[in-house]
C-alpha cells in the first residue's frame, strides 16, 4: 500500500515540476526576460517643446529616498511635439519581487534645464505593465540630476 501511494505521488508531482519550469520561462517578471514600459508624457500648457528638447523617463524604486540609488532604468527621447511617446526596456534581472516601482519624467531643453516634470513618481506594476499617461507640471527651469 505504501509503495503504491509513493508511486501515485511521484506520478502526480513530475508533471507539476515540469509545468513550474515552463511557467518561469513564460513569466514576464522572470529574471531572463525584458519588460517593456511604454506610454506618453504630456503637460496642459499650450506651448510646444523648444527645438532640441528631450524627455527623460526613469523607473525608480520608491523605497529609496536617494534619487541616484533609486533609478532602475532610464532613457531619453526626442520631444518635438506633445504628447511625447516613450518606450523603455527594463532588464528582468533588475526587478525585485514585492517592490513598488514608480515612473518619473522630465522635459529638458537644449541647455539641460528642466521645463516640465512629474511632481511625483507614478506607480507602475512591472509584472504586467499597462501603457502609462504621465502628466508633467511646469518648473522654474532648474538644472537637476
Amino acid at each position: 500500500m505504501r509503495r503504491m501511494c509513493l508511486t501515485v505521488c511521484a506520478a502526480l508531482t513530475m508533471p507539476l515540476a515540469a509545468c513550474q519550469g515552463a511557467d518561469r520561462a513564460d513569466n514576464p517578471s522572470s529574471p531572463a526576460r525584458t519588460v517593456t514600459l511604454q506610454g506618453n508624457a504630456s503637460y496642459l500648457e499650450k506651448v510646444m517643446p523648444t527645438p532640441g528638447s528631450m524627455l527623460r523617463v526613469q523607473v525608480v524604486d520608491t523605497r529609496h529616498p536617494d534619487a541616484a540609488l533609486a533609478v532602475l532604468a532610464e532613457d531619453s527621447f526626442n520631444a518635438s511635439s506633445v504628447p511625447i511617446p516613450f518606450r523603455l526596456e527594463i532588464e528582468g534581472k533588475k526587478i525585485e519581487p514585492n517592490v513598488q516601482y514608480g515612473v518619473r519624467a522630465s522635459l529638458r531643453d537644449v541647455d539641460d534645464k528642466v521645463r516640465f516634470k512629474t511632481d511625483t513618481a507614478v506607480p507602475v506594476d512591472l509584472k504586467s505593465p499597462a501603457p502609462l499617461e504621465l502628466r508633467m507640471v511646469p518648473t522654474s527651469g532648474e538644472k537637476i540630476e
